[in-house]
């Protein structure tokens, strides 16, 4: 059995990371048609592609697309259907003109899919020219993030790697933030840039209505004036119900090329797997972590001469399963703790304390502390390391 959890447990992790998969309502946080930054007296001509695949070997997906523009609620966006036929990949190319009629827009886009399809597009500048060729494109990737990725009430994500070394534009590199609102609902954020030692240099405030899409232009300089690199910016969700998928753009000021930087992790919200770490029987935990908080527990209890030596030959094997008396709130750090026992059954009782943290990427850590009445000889206590990761998004 230990063998067994533990393999599982790798999978797991494994899967709780930001990926181009599978999705039936899916965000682009950044798109846009129309001029940028002037760059070495050169506009940019800000474009974007998409491209949905419908995996499906048996059924077409309908897909609406939804235009949701920059700096403002989005609550009737303008929404456009397509047919992707099964195993078929529709090119979408320059979506926000081409398919929205729209110019000098940006803002991001909504995939709501009968189906799960994946996204994945491209941002790019169409006015670059390099010097004995023709006029050519500088952009970047970007996949279609599930909406379950979003962060909520308590959550934080951090967006790793971005520079600014230089005013706006005249450096080097420049640096932008990216956020949409998925739920239809207000939502608050702290916006905190940290330095490569991990120090935090200094925070905002920001706010999203419901649905909206916004961008902090050189958003390095924007929470701190001083320039740096290796920057890392953590957005916390402090207030509101909405929930927000972030990324940011990385920039060459030199060839007005960008890159998308990905969010670390998703919302800590879901079905997490976890597991008394034992020496011989690792014992299954499950948690349930809705709005903030873990809400309910499913564990089995197997206590035996590995928790208590005078248990002997003898062991105990009890569930506690439910719904906890009331949510345990995690702090911005995914910090919890808890403690639940079960009826008294046949004179045997047995209390379990936990002691943990859900990581931004989907995983847990800490202490789980049994604790066995009522069973003779085999009564005590004993802390075994708890471990464990997301099994499955909301």
């Amino acid at each position: 059995m230990r063998h067994l959890l533990a393999a599982l447990a790798a999978i797991l992790v494994a899967s709780s990371a930001l990926a181009t998969t599978p999705g039936t309502d899916l965000y682009v946080p950044a798109v846009g048609h129309g001029v940028g930054a002037v760059v070495n007296g050169i506009q940019a001509w800000w474009r974007s592609d998409v491209w949905i695949f419908n995996p499906s070997t048996t059924q077409a997906a309908t897909v609406d697309i939804s235009l949701l523009l920059r700096k403002q609620a989005n609550p009737n966006p303008a929404v456009r259907r397509i047919t992707v036929n099964a195993g078929a990949t529709s090119y979408l190319d320059d979506i926000v003109f081409n398919t929205f009629g729209a110019d000098n827009t940006y803002g991001g886009l909504r995939f709501v899919s009968s189906i799960p399809v994946v996204v994945s597009g491209r941002s790019y500048d169409a006015n670059v020219t390099v010097t004995g060729k023709e006029q050519g494109t500088a952009g970047q990737f970007f996949s279609g993030v599930p909406a379950a990725l979003a962060i909520g009430p308590g959550d934080s994500t951090d967006v790793i790697g971005l520079d600014q070394d230089g005013f706006q534009t005249a450096g080097t590199w420049r640096s932008n933030l990216a956020f949409v609102e998925t739920t239809g609902n207000p939502v608050e954020l702290s916006i905190q840039r940290i330095d490569p030692d991990g120090t935090v240099l200094g925070s905002i405030p920001f706010a999203l209505l419901g649905r909206q899409v916004d961008q902090i232009n050189y958003v390095v300089t924007a929470i701190v004036s001083s320039y740096g690199a290796n920057q890392r910016i953590r957005v916390t969700v402090t207030g509101g119900t909405g929930r927000v998928i972030v990324n940011a753009s990385r920039m060459d000021n030199r060839t007005g090329d960008p890159a998308t930087v990905e969010m670390v992790g998703g919302g800590r919200e879901g079905t997490y797997l976890c597991k008394q770490d034992k020496t011989a029987y690792d014992t299954p935990i499950t948690l349930t972590v809705t709005g903030g908080a873990v809400t309910a527990i499913d564990a089995t209890i197997v206590f035996t001469d590995e928790d208590v030596t005078a248990c002997g030959d003898s062991a105990e094997l009890l569930r506690l399963s439910g719904p906890l008396p009331q949510p345990v709130l995690y702090d911005e750090n995914g910090n919890f703790s808890f403690v639940v026992s079960n009826p008294n059954v046949g004179g045997v009782a047995v209390t379990l304390q936990l002691n943990a943290t859900i990581s931004a990427t989907g995983q847990v850590s800490g202490t789980a502390a049994t604790t066995l009445t009522g069973g003779g000889g085999c009564t005590g206590t004993r802390t075994w390391p708890l471990v464990g990761a997301r099994l499955v998004q909301p």
